[in-house]
């Protein structure tokens, strides 16, 4: 084994290479104990919930058989003008959400989105003038 001149193992070295078995404390006792009795568990739950009325054990059944559904937005199908600036996209958002013909949830998530990409742009613009300064700055 590897130990220092003190007796103590040396930093790194337990003395135990394979460790402690996966599951041998009492957590995974307890995990096992009830993963063996799963069926007959279960099935008391579904009786209670369903024979005495317990809701609150029904809720919870009823959890984690049918998960809870995730907010989803309809898709969005617009035309956008590419010729136009960013600005001037945007403002044919603002126009389509005040005339109904995107719903305020989505017009919001499309102004964000082009307040990202003009983000995106003003940083690709400054990094090529920078490039730009650089050669000049090279050629003095």
């Amino acid at each position: 084994m590897n130990r220092k001149h003190d007796g103590t193992f040396a930093k790194g070295v337990s003395g135990n290479t394979g460790g402690r078995t996966a599951g041998s404390g009492v957590s995974g006792q307890l995990r096992k104990a009830i993963l063996d009795k799963s069926p007959e568990l279960l099935q008391m739950i579904i009786d209670k919930a369903l024979l005495e009325g317990d809701v609150t054990a029904a809720t919870a059944l009823l959890n984690k058989i049918i998960p809870n559904l995730k907010a989803s937005s309809e898709p969005v199908k617009f035309e956008l003008d590419t010729s136009k600036s960013i600005s001037g996209v945007g403002s044919d958002v603002v126009k389509a959400i005040s005339q109904g013909d995107i719903a305020l949830d989505s017009g919001t998530q499309l102004l964000s989105s082009l307040a990202s990409l003009a983000k995106l742009q003003e940083m690709d613009d400054l990094s090529k003038r920078i490039e730009a300064l650089e050669q000049e700055a090279q050629k003095e």
